[in-house]
Order: structure tokens, then C-alpha cells, then sequence
């Protein structure tokens, strides 16, 4: 049972586990975090809101992508879904080196903009890199891979963004210790999914 102190706000309501299926359930699952059936008109506002954050924060396996680009004229256009650098690699899978835009002799690139920028490379090129978390949108059916694996992320990401909306400074707080719990979580749990199985190995001959 919660007892309500007159003039205090009542906890939020906090997230036990599962999925969302997609946008409609998170937007239903946001609505009763927030008691606020109003934020409807202006959730797919408030769900960019929130993505915003999260691809200045997230850096997770599932955003690794590879693709090819081309470079001509000294220029390269990157992926609309680019959000960080990894690496560009030539046919044989040799790395280029990333250097500052004022670096212009030898073979080097930088990142100005949307574009990749050098001197002397050319030609087609393979490009890791973080892609941009896929926008759930407007449409009721839409769901992504962080949607589906770490619903409570968006549950309180989105909350956040709506507790801001309303102007409601105790919840808005409340709502980011959740959402900031939520995003360590999911980071650790990636850590531990990509480096569980490394090893140290000592230099040296082996026995």
C-alpha cells in the first residue's frame, strides 16, 4: 500500500520486467508513469526527445554497422544512421588513420560534418561504425532492438522528456535516477557481453 502525504507527489510508478511490444505499449506504459493521459497529443515528440538522448549516450554492439563508402574528390558522404566513428579500412583491411580537419597531407581522413574528408584516398572503402538508434516513429506497430532488450531504458527516457513537458520538477527527478540506473545497467550488461570471454596473454614463448 502507498500512503500519500498531503502535499507530497506520489512515487512514480516503476517498471517490473518484460517487453513492449511496440510504440503503442510504450506510449501506454509512459502514460501511467506519468499519470498523465494529456502527453498523448505530443509523444512522438517526446519519444525524438528522448532517442536524442540516448544516441548521445548509447554506444552499444547493436549499433555496430558496416557499410561501404566512397570517396571522391577528396570527399565521402556518411550514412544518414552515422552517429560515431570506428574505423575505415581499405580492400586489403588495412586502417586509415583519423586526424583533425587542419591535417591534410598523406593518408588521412577527418570528419567534417556529414562528409569524410582527405587528400589522397579514393575509391570505395569499408566503414564500421555506431549507427544511430533505428526512431520507433509515429507508426503504433514500430519497435526496435533497444525497445525490445532494454525496455525500461525508453520507459524512462520518454518519462523523463514527459515529466519536462509537464512541468513537473519532483517527477522529472524522480524519473532521470531511473532512467540514469536504467542506462548503466544496459551498458554493463554490454560490457559484459562483448569482454566475457577475453583474455590477458603474457608476451613472451610459450611453453
Amino acid at each position: 500500500m502507498v500512503v500519500v502525504v498531503p502535499g507530497s507527489y506520489p512515487p512514480p510508478a516503476t517498471f517490473g520486467g518484460g517487453s513492449f511490444a511496440d510504440f503503442l505499449d510504450l506510449r501506454t506504459a509512459v502514460v501511467e508513469h506519468v499519470r498523465n493521459p494529456g502527453i498523448t497529443d505530443v509523444f512522438p515528440r517526446l519519444v525524438s526527445l528522448a532517442e536524442s538522448r540516448l544516441n548521445r549516450t548509447l554506444r552499444m554492439r547493436d549499433q555496430i554497422t558496416s557499410g561501404t563508402i566512397t570517396i571522391a574528390s577528396n570527399r565521402g558522404a556518411l550514412p544518414a544512421n552515422f552517429a560515431e566513428m570506428i574505423g575505415l579500412y581499405d580492400g586489403n583491411g588495412c586502417e586509415y588513420v583519423q586526424q583533425s580537419p587542419q591535417h591534410k597531407i598523406g593518408y588521412y581522413y577527418s570528419i567534417q560534418g556529414a562528409e569524410i574528408v582527405t587528400s589522397c584516398i579514393t575509391g570505395d572503402l569499408t566503414l564500421d561504425f555506431y549507427a544511430l538508434i533505428p526512431p520507433l516513429g509515429d507508426s503504433m506497430t514500430t519497435s526496435n532492438w533497444l525497445l525490445a532488450r532494454y525496455p525500461d531504458v525508453y520507459l524512462y527516457a520518454v518519462s523523463f522528456e514527459a515529466a519536462k513537458h509537464t512541468h513537473d520538477a519532483e517527477l522529472a527527478m524522480a524519473t532521470k535516477g531511473l532512467m540514469d540506473d536504467a542506462i548503466a545497467q544496459a551498458k554493463a550488461d554490454d560490457e559484459t557481453a562483448r569482454y566475457s570471454r577475453a583474455r590477458v596473454r603474457v608476451a613472451g614463448v610459450c611453453p
